[in-house]
């Protein structure tokens, strides 16, 4: 059934119709085009018939029953009821055809989520092509995630801004009782937003864990949804690929859980938070100064500015005295730098 309704429109009082009106009220009538009333008010003949026809609009005017060109003043209460009581009924009208429209639209959310989980489990991954879209459906994952969710962020710190769009939503999930663990590396412990958002997470109930080196990001969702960076063809990763696959998933998951096993603890600022794990990033740093890579592949592998990597492998070249990075790869092991120690449970 479709609803056709004749747009019901009323004019606004303004200075003009209610000086009329009070004019009006003082002589107990009013002609419709009175020769006195625009000495009497200041006004044109044409701003004073402009205004009684505002009032005879709203109800609050009306001609005389036995003299039509006499216009009578009408209580607002009664003006209102009469001017504004068929406005009503067609917004009453109005609001009970859009309610029986979206009851039959939802009649329809059945059908969609099943063919949503059907189209899921065929296809498993969706591509997200850029940051806006990844965005979008992270946030409407967040919303409907209940029970888990866990993240692997590597690098340094995350942005301001990042961070920013990220407590509310977090924060929400942790109110509904969502269990939360994030990963990050152990360069994100020298980060002040970083440092400040984790703290902040943390008194809410979140985990936190860093490690030295940690594989691509992912977020992962009651153990069912994951989202994965765009790395095809060598791609920035600026996007996503959110994944349902159950064994992708899984493995994610178990991936997770080891990485988390072996990480430290980190609740926030801390004049210890970075130092404690110094043993754990020189073990990682010499490790990769013995397989010979690269200051960049270094940098990039600990989540560090090439800047700040090349500090590091200096200050660690000078402890060992080491004069080339065999020979400290040589001395580190003489010192019991690559030796791994399991951090103590909280």
């Amino acid at each position: 059934m479709t609803i056709h309704t004749k747009s019901i429109e009323l004019p606004r009082l303004d200075a003009r119709a209610v000086a009329v009106f009070e004019y009006a009220l003082s002589r107990g009538s009013l002609k419709r085009w009175p020769h006195d009333a625009p000495e009497n008010l200041g006004m044109s003949p044409r701003d004073v018939e402009d205004a009684c026809r505002t009032l005879l609009s709203l109800r609050l005017l009306r001609p005389a029953p036995d003299c039509p060109e006499e216009l009578m003043p009408v209580s607002p209460d009664a003006a209102a009821a009469e001017a504004v009581g068929p406005l009503e009924a067609q917004v009453a009208q109005a609001a009970a055809h859009a309610q029986s429209v979206r009851e039959d639209l939802r009649m329809l959310m059945p059908h969609y989520r099943a063919a949503q989980r059907e189209r899921d489990h065929q296809q498993g991954v969706d591509v997200l092509p850029d940051l806006t879209a990844a965005s979008a459906m992270l946030t409407q994952e967040s919303a409907r995630c209940r029970e888990e969710v866990f993240s692997i962020q590597p690098g340094g710190g995350r942005a301001p801004h990042r961070l920013g769009d990220a407590i509310e939503r977090d924060l929400a999930m942790l109110r509904r009782g969502v269990v939360m663990r994030t990963l990050y590396q152990h360069s994100a412990r020298a980060s002040l937003s970083t440092q400040g958002y984790v703290e902040t997470l943390t008194e809410a109930g979140a985990e936190y864990r860093t490690a030295a080196e940690l594989p691509d990001r992912a977020v992962v969702f009651d153990r069912s949804v994951a989202f994965l960076p765009r790395r095809a063809d060598g791609g920035p990763g600026e996007g996503a690929v959110l994944v349902r696959d159950p064994d992708v998933v899984a493995y994610l998951c178990r991936v997770f859980d080891q990485a988390w096993s072996g990480a430290t603890p980190f609740h926030g600022s801390s004049e210890a938070a970075y130092k404690e794990v110094g043993p754990s990033m020189r073990r990682a740093l010499v490790g990769l100064l013995a397989e010979g890579a690269k200051d960049e592949v270094i940098a990039r592998r600990m989540g560090m500015s090439l800047r700040t990597c090349r500090r590091h492998i200096a200050d660690l070249m000078e402890e060992l005295g080491a004069e080339s990075r065999f020979q400290g790869g040589a001395l580190a092991e003489r010192a019991g730098l690559t030796t791994a120690v399991r951090p103590a449970a909280e």
